[in-house]
């Protein structure tokens, strides 16, 4: 994080003077429009060079050739200043739940999303408490299976099923959020940790289904739990995290007491219903405890692709599986005298973005003037 970086460059011309400037602040509003560097200096009007040479702060922008930047990046040209606090997408490490198609830049793009939540995130904390953070230390070395049980035990949950997963999860500091696909369009879901506050955040294409939410959900507290401090990706580290989910949500202990002797996809759903996963997770269990084969989880498998509904049990079924933490926050400040213009000064951006970020809709009237004739 950096607060009022002297580093920069003072901008004035045309009459107008806009303070320093940030070349991170560029990067991140470009990113967030998906627009490439190339693409960017076609509609302002300078070589993409130049975009380089201002994000990599080696020269800065005229006074109005930034507000041609702002125009075309659909922010304020005070959106590019110094002043507040600032988590830099190259300083960060994230954790990706993505399908293959997943490129380089829309995990850019995901990240540049997470950055400008984390400054919300902060700003609401000027004027609401937020819960403390709450995750145990995990030593080195240690299985998925055992990571789970030791967040259990310090989050003092029983032995059955996890209600209200997100709940829970905010309710220890955890910020929670869904993007929209617009935004994220190829990632499914993913974490980070941004100045010690830990995000997860997933799309709409998790949330059709309840259980595969909580599944994605409990997928990313293992990244935060196991590898919190590695910037790698990995097949290996992608499984250890579905490990660590599969033995949070579905105890092997209770499992063992719990699944049925024998694959039967009737006795699985109502089971999958009780502890809020899918039946596909219970049939990967039946195997990992010895009570299938792989060979019938396959044909099981196949049978729940024909049956199945994806669609089904939509998240907003689940109160509790729906993120209220900011929104929530977001309430209480504008009770005590900051409200979502006051949030959007401080970040430089517009209520309406602000209340995008929160996913609250905006219902304030479209008015247009009429033209007497």
């Amino acid at each position: 994080m950096r607060d009022d970086t002297p580093s920069l460059f003072d901008l004035s011309g045309s009459g107008q003077t806009y303070g320093r400037f940030e070349p991170a602040r560029l990067t991140q509003a470009r990113v967030l429009q998906s627009v490439t560097k190339t693409d960017l200096a076609a509609k302002v009007g300078v070589s993409a060079a130049a975009i380089g040479q201002y994000e990599a702060g080696v020269n800065s922008p005229r006074a109005d050739v930034l507000e041609r930047l702002a125009k075309a990046l659909d922010v304020s040209p005070r959106f590019f200043g110094v002043g507040r606090p600032l988590a830099r997408m190259d300083t960060v490490h994230a954790h990706f739940r993505s399908l293959r198609s997943a490129r380089v830049s829309d995990r850019q793009k995901a990240l540049a999303s997470a950055t400008l939540l984390w400054e919300l995130t902060f700003a609401l904390e000027r004027h609401v408490k937020l819960p403390e953070v709450d995750l145990p230390g995990i030593k080195p070395g240690g299985s998925p299976s055992e990571a789970a049980a030791l967040l259990r035990l310090h989050w003092g949950l029983p032995d059955g099923p996890v209600k209200h997963l997100v709940a829970l999860a905010e309710s220890h500091g955890i910020v929670v959020a869904v993007r929209p696909l617009a935004e994220i369009d190829a990632v499914d879901a993913f974490s980070v940790v941004i100045v010690d506050r830990p995000i997860i955040i997933t799309t709409p294409r998790r949330t059709e289904n309840v259980f595969r939410h909580r599944f994605s959900i409990a997928h990313e507290l293992g990244h935060l739990l196991l590898h919190n401090d590695s910037g790698e990706h990995s097949a290996a580290i992608e499984k250890e995290a579905d490990e660590f989910a599969a033995a949070f949500l579905t105890p092997a202990a209770a499992m063992d007491a719990a699944l049925p002797q024998r694959l039967d996809l009737a006795a699985l759903d109502r089971l999958g219903r009780t502890w809020g996963v899918s039946p596909h997770s219970l049939v990967r269990r039946m195997v990992e405890r010895g009570r299938t084969t792989e060979s019938s989880a396959r044909r099981a498998y196949q049978r729940l692709s024909t049956i199945a509904d994806p669609l089904a049990d939509p998240t907003s079924a689940y109160p509790g599986e729906v993120p209220t933490l900011l929104k929530k926050a977001a309430e209480l400040a504008g009770d005590h005298g900051a409200p979502i213009p006051v949030l959007a000064e401080s970040l430089r951006i517009s209520p309406a973005q602000v209340r995008f970020l929160l996913g609250v809709a905006d219902e304030r009237p479209v008015l247009r003037l009429v033209r007497s004739k």
